[in-house]
């Protein structure tokens, strides 16, 4: 399959990563050097991960939080493992709201069943 060319912001964000998991570059620093939002870097990085097969991870915990490539296998497994429990949330909530009633009260609804909480009607 051809990959498509890097558009000019895939390049730029592409230069300002960082090798390894001690090289982590955060979004509002991809940011500020590019002038791009924070959504639009995140996007960036997603399509260079996506259609270009970019092993851009990111660290969400600790001190070295951010973006960086991943240099080897034990890099790329630690930083899915996030994902796919955020994935599962997602899917938990899904599910949720495919089956939530739909109200228009649920402030006076919800209020009353916590006074309701405990008493029995027998």
């Amino acid at each position: 399959m051809k990959r498509r060319q890097l558009t000019s912001d895939e390049r730029t964000i592409l230069s300002l990563l960082g090798y390894g998991a001690d090289n982590t570059r955060p979004t509002a620093y991809l940011a500020s050097m590019t002038s791009l939002s924070k959504r639009a870097v995140r996007k960036v990085i997603r399509d260079l991960v996506i259609a270009h097969g970019v092993p851009i991870v990111g660290e969400r915990t600790g001190s070295k939080r951010g973006y960086y490539l991943a240099t080897n296998s034990e890099e790329r497994t630690r930083a899915i493992a996030p994902l796919k429990a955020e994935i599962k949330r997602l899917a938990h909530r899904q599910v949720a709201l495919e089956f939530a009633e739909i109200r228009t009260d649920w402030l006076e609804y919800l209020t009353k069943g916590d006074q309701d909480n405990g008493k029995s009607d027998i």
